[in-house]
């Protein structure tokens, strides 16, 4: 992912790469288990300090989603969300970008990417960067 400007919705979940901003999770260089978010400790083998990064996705399903038409704290209505389950294992809770007309563009089972940007303006007038995941096309 490119973009490096703005305010992170969470800084756990994000990288800094000479690319820009990655999402990354954590692997168990002991037994394979992958988190995210990333974790310190090894839930399925519990070793300490034994997690490296791992950037996630990059592509997932979606597993389950809703649109809402509530304002959410700055968030534009309306919006759909839901989860994706990720080829490393994990099931995520997402907002859903480019998605419009909803009942075309997503479904369950549908492959989503993710993607690296803007979720809202804070009250500041700062960019909220977040991650999301967007319907693939084909």
């Amino acid at each position: 992912m490119k973009r490096s400007e703005g305010l992170l919705v969470e800084k756990r979940f994000f990288r800094r790469s000479a690319e820009g901003l990655e999402v990354v999770g954590s692997r168990c260089r002991d037994c394979g288990a992958f988190y995210f978010p990333r974790k310190r400790v090894c839930h399925a083998c519990m070793t300490i300090d034994r997690l490296t990064d791992e950037p996630i996705g990059p592509r997932g399903t979606i597993v389950s989603y809703s649109v809402s038409h509530d304002p959410a704290r700055g968030i534009k209505t309306p919006y759909a969300f839901g989860y994706v389950k990720l080829p490393q294992g994990p099931m995520i809770y997402t907002l859903f970008t480019d998605c419009e007309p909803f009942e075309e563009k997503l479904g369950i089972g549908r492959t989503v990417e993710i993607v690296i940007e803007p979720m809202k303006t804070d009250y500041h007038g700062n960019e909220v960067i977040a991650f999301k995941f967007r319907p693939v096309e084909g």
